[in-house]
């Protein structure tokens, strides 16, 4: 059985101020977060989701999991390349083998550990 590609990584020096505002809005709030130890809610009205080209992506978690769930605001399906592409800027600087992803005809899950998110994004913490 063949699965799914991991997420690519980010080239060393990936300019992160690039970013799409709202995914680098959303970074800096899910990292804060994570470096306070508090709960980050599944809810659209936290700061921890928002709308990045027509993709919703909403991230939650608590205790040491970190949750992101990406999807089309349309409703429509999504594939598993295009959710990589949108989550690249969060997940891209990691390891492959620390992110876990669950496809499904309508959302991608991406699951990693809190402390190797902060750890990728902010290595001196």
């Amino acid at each position: 059985m063949e699965y799914p590609s991991a997420l690519p990584m980010l080239p060393v020096g990936y300019p992160l101020m690039m970013l799409h505002p709202e995914a680098w809005r959303i970074l800096q709030a899910v990292l804060d977060a994570i470096e306070r130890a508090e709960p980050i809610p599944m809810n659209p009205a936290t700061p921890y989701g928002g709308d990045i080209d027509g993709y919703w992506v909403q991230f939650e978690g608590e205790d040491d999991l970190l949750h992101c769930l990406v999807r089309r605001q349309d409703g429509s399906p999504i594939t598993l390349e295009e959710a990589n592409r949108v989550v690249e800027p969060f997940f891209g600087v990691m390891p492959k083998g620390l992110v876990w992803c669950k496809p499904a005809e309508r959302s991608v899950h991406y699951y990693v550990g809190h402390d190797h998110f902060l750890q990728a994004h902010r290595p001196s913490k």
